[in-house]
């Protein structure tokens, strides 16, 4: 993957969050709570669906345009206490 398709896919992960308000170290949280089969309020849900849909659009505009799916991505996110500011990767 190009680094231009990286910034792609960041830009894309971050608009879905802006579009819903919603803070991707909140939905990243629900989201592991959720993969970890504990259970998860309608907010969290809600959440998990936002995280869902930033992750799709990460990966649609990382590879629009190809035949497959040949790579595996996930966004992340980092919080401000490690490294002095929030960001979103993938």
């Amino acid at each position: 993957m190009s680094e231009n398709d990286m910034a792609l896919a960041i830009q894309a992960a971050a608009e879905v969050f802006a579009k819903h308000g919603a803070d991707p170290m909140a939905c990243e949280a629900a989201n592991q709570k959720q993969y970890s089969d504990a259970e998860i309020t309608r907010d969290e849900a809600l959440l998990c669906a936002i995280w869902e849909e930033a992750n799709y659009a990460a990966w649609h505009k990382a590879t629009i345009g190809w035949m497959s799916r040949n790579i595996e991505l996930y966004i992340m996110v980092r919080s401000a206490a490690a490294d002095g500011m929030d960001s979103i990767s993938a």
